[in-house]
Order: structure tokens, then C-alpha cells, then sequence
């Protein structure tokens, strides 16, 4: 009976860990760009990254290069017979992916300027319809959860600037399932391409 509970215990936690949300996000705009990773509530900034403090090295001589050994190339037919075999697996692993990733935020503003307040309106029509035209398709590719996308008029400034933000995840357990069964597909398609190679390089040899 302990053990059974054990087991249970085991399977609770195995899927409450499969239910955290793995993600990435980022920000741009006029002062520059960030981008961080996500793991459940823990956020880590991976840019910009922290500046560390410089110290002097003393340089070392180096020795002289050696000329670089020449390495082995796969044959163009190898390289093609595997690309034929794993293109429909790599759009059909892109596609699955596609479907579970959530884009938890999304925002889009763009901040119509021009040198002339007759200008800037009509900037405002273009930038407007343009925005109008990324937003529909994005949406439609995507979940989106929370997204808003908006066009302001800007006549203090001479430029047309862009404010992004956005963030999207997946669940761990999702993400390691679709890994575990596209990566032991892929696997086995390697193998039999090169159990094939290795067939035709015997007939080959034989004749």
C-alpha cells in the first residue's frame, strides 16, 4: 500500500511539473532591447547583458597557426537523401509546436512623426493600415491571450518610432513529449537513410 501511494506521490508531482510554462519574451523600443527567459514565475534577463569590469591581460604570445585539417565532407546525394527524409518531419514538428505555444502578451504601438503636421497624418493612414495588415495574419497563426496592437500621433517628434513587447510559452511537460516523439522519429528516419546508403554502397561494390 506505501508503495502504491509513493507512485502516486511520484505521478502527482511529474504532472505538476508538466504544467509550469516555459517561455521567452522581449521588449523594444527607441532606448533599446531586452529579451529574458521564463520558467513559472522565475524570470531571468539574458539581455543586455551586465557589463563586467574590465582587467588588464597581459598578452601572450602566440604560437603560430597551424594550417587547418581538412575534414570530411557528407556527399551532396547523402546530404539531400537526408534532407528529403526529414523536411515533412521538421514542418510537421514546427506545425505541433506552433499549436501549443501561447502568446501569453503581445503589444504593438507604433508612434506616427514626420517633420510636417500634414505629414504626420498621413503617415498615421499608412502606419495605420500596415499595422492593421500584421496584426490580422499574427493572430490568426497564434493563441494570443492578451495582445493589443494601436497607432498614436506623434507631433513632437520627426520620426515614426515602434514600442514591441511580447511574451509566449509552453507547458514542460508539452514541450519535453513533443522532443521525446519528434526526436525518436527523427532517429529513426536517420537510421533508415543510412541502413539504405549502406545497402546501395554494398550493390555498388559488388557489381
Amino acid at each position: 500500500m506505501t508503495g502504491l501511494w509513493i507512485i502516486a506521490a511520484v505521478l502527482a508531482v511529474l504532472f505538476l511539473v508538466g504544467q509550469v510554462r516555459l517561455g521567452v519574451g522581449g521588449e523594444y523600443s527607441a532606448q533599446g532591447t531586452a529579451a529574458w527567459v521564463r520558467l513559472g514565475p522565475v524570470r531571468l534577463k539574458v539581455w543586455p547583458r551586465k557589463s563586467s569590469p574590465q582587467k588588464h591581460v597581459r598578452k601572450k604570445t602566440q604560437p603560430p597557426e597551424k594550417p587547418p585539417a581538412q575534414k570530411s565532407q557528407v556527399p551532396a546525394g547523402g546530404a539531400l537523401d537526408y534532407a528529403r527524409e526529414l523536411l515533412p518531419l521538421a514542418l510537421e514538428a514546427a506545425g505541433q509546436f506552433r499549436k501549443k505555444l501561447r502568446v501569453d502578451h503581445l503589444e504593438l504601438v507604433l508612434r506616427a512623426g514626420a517633420h510636417d503636421p500634414a505629414d504626420t497624418a498621413m503617415v498615421y493612414g499608412y502606419t495605420n493600415a500596415a499595422l492593421g495588415g500584421l496584426w490580422l495574419p499574427l493572430t490568426e497563426a497564434f493563441h494570443v491571450k492578451d495582445g493589443r496592437a494601436r497607432v498614436e500621433l506623434d507631433f513632437e517628434s520627426e520620426h515614426t518610432t515602434l514600442y514591441a513587447s511580447g511574451a509566449m510559452s509552453i507547458k514542460v511537460g508539452q514541450a519535453l513529449w513533443l522532443g521525446l516523439y519528434f526526436g525518436l522519429k527523427g532517429l529513426s528516419k536517420l537510421a533508415a537513410v543510412k541502413g539504405r546508403r549502406s545497402t546501395r554502397e554494398k550493390e555498388r561494390k559488388a557489381v
